[in-house]
């Protein structure tokens, strides 16, 4: 019988890179053997990120207001990820196929959207086919519903209240089944309650499972030996005579013997090779955490310069925009400036040929003419303002060049400010 699986891991700050590169396939080379590289493109998104996790988690955080004392830097780091890791064995999926198989996840993306919050909380959820096993890896936000310091309702990010209560995990596994087997109805069944298998690496538990063999091997053997306790009685012609159940004991205790010598001398083995690939991943683990150490350094320094990046320059892509806008309304005055003259004109036509009306006249010229001096003054101002914004917008186009940051510009910056301006 195959089970319903489906584990949560925690992530901090630090390791949100490394869960980003490894649910989406960006690094080059990998230590795990069951990842078949050729068969990467039959990996597939049921969400896709917005740009790599940690942007994506920033967009959801604005996007959605949500509070939290995050601590995001120094060692005492906030979890500000979980991860949904859902599969069962390959004999479940074989006998699905690809299709229901396919189904099969989708519905299992109904449940975790449904139990984190909404799916608007979702990072992303990408399934796995190119390792032996197909599975699901559902990164999202922890949130649980709270105050703010106003009193009005929010959400905010926090791991230890998402999974308060000690029986939370195993709340989890009972929703889970339940909404799998019984509302999804896939033939699959429960894990056991309380199991440590839940936790273990898959070497581990391979290798406590050998470990469990070779208890049964010694427990047979000790079994085996109890036939010296069976006596026979002595006929000629060196022949002797046993009782037919110290025979069928003999014969059943003989062939386990053989039985439990190929499976222990197989199963110790196994235990030597799997005693090694548990060394190797500890090894492995340490030498990812040094990784994640360094990476969680080179990240902040990058974050840091992109700050500093984005105070330099952005409120400068902010005043080149304002300065377009500043030239189409320079150019709409320098008509209507244009306009009034001609209307002065006329208005000087019309006051020679009517001298009757010369006092009315002579008001409205005035007063056109106080217009013209008014917005002839607007005018020079524009084209100082203007002026001035040119030089600064060289200045930022200079830097930009110089640093080789177009590209950035580009995306983070000129074209977020240009949809913000045309809406």
């Amino acid at each position: 019988m195959s089970f319903a699986i489906i584990r949560n891991q925690n992530h901090k700050v630090g390791a949100v890179g490394l869960v980003d590169r490894h649910n989406e396939r960006r690094n080059k080379n990998y230590s795990n053997p069951d990842i078949k590289h050729e068969r990467s493109c039959e990996n597939y998104h049921i969400k896709s990120p917005q740009g790599s996790y940690w942007e994506t988690f920033n967009k959801i955080r604005d996007r959605h207001q949500l509070k939290g004392n995050l601590r995001l830097k120094g060692e005492k780091q906030s979890t500000v990820l979980c991860e949904f890791i859902i599969t069962s064995d390959k004999s479940f999926f074989d006998r699905l196929g690809a299709e229901r198989t396919k189904r099969f996840f989708e519905d299992a993306y109904q449940f975790v959207t449904a139990k984190v919050g909404g799916e608007q909380f979702v990072v992303a959820a990408v399934v796995h086919m190119d390792e032996a096993t197909p599975h699901m890896h559902i990164t999202f936000i922890p949130t649980v519903l709270g105050k703010d310091r106003k009193g009005q309702p929010c959400r905010r990010i926090n791991c230890s209240e998402f999974w308060k209560g000690r029986d939370s995990y195993a709340r989890l596994q009972d929703e889970w089944y339940d909404w799998i087997a019984h509302t999804c109805n896939y033939d699959l069944e429960r894990g056991i309650k309380g199991s440590a298998a839940e936790h273990l690496f898959v070497a581990e538990y391979k290798l406590k499972k050998t470990q469990e063999q070779l208890e049964q091997t010694e427990r047979q053997s000790q079994e085996i030996g109890s036939i010296e306790s069976i006596s026979a009685k002595n006929l000629p012609l060196n022949t002797v005579a046993l009782k037919r159940t110290d025979y069928d004991k003999l014969k059943a205790s003989a062939e386990a013997y053989i039985t439990t010598r190929d499976n222990a001398d197989k199963t110790a083995a196994e235990n030597a090779e799997l005693h090694k690939q548990v060394d190797k991943l500890h090894e492995e683990k340490e030498a990812l955490r040094y990784e994640r150490d360094v990476l969680t350094d080179q990240l902040y320094n990058v974050n840091q310069s992109f700050e500093r990046f984005y105070d330099e320059v952005g409120d400068n892509q902010v005043l080149y925009e304002r300065n377009k806008q500043l030239t189409r309304e320079n150019e709409t005055i320098g008509n209507q400036v244009h306009e009034l003259t001609d209307e002065i004109k006329a208005l000087k036509e019309q006051y020679s040929k009517m001298s009757e009306n010369n006092e009315n006249l002579t008001k409205t010229v005035e007063e056109k003419t106080a217009e013209v001096v008014r917005l002839t003054g607007e005018l020079t101002a524009l084209q100082k303002l203007h002026k001035e914004l040119q030089d600064k917008w060289e200045k930022v186009m200079k830097f930009i060049q110089e640093h080789r940051l177009k590209e950035q510009w580009e995306k983070y910056i000129a074209a977020p400010i240009r949809k913000k301006l045309s809406i």
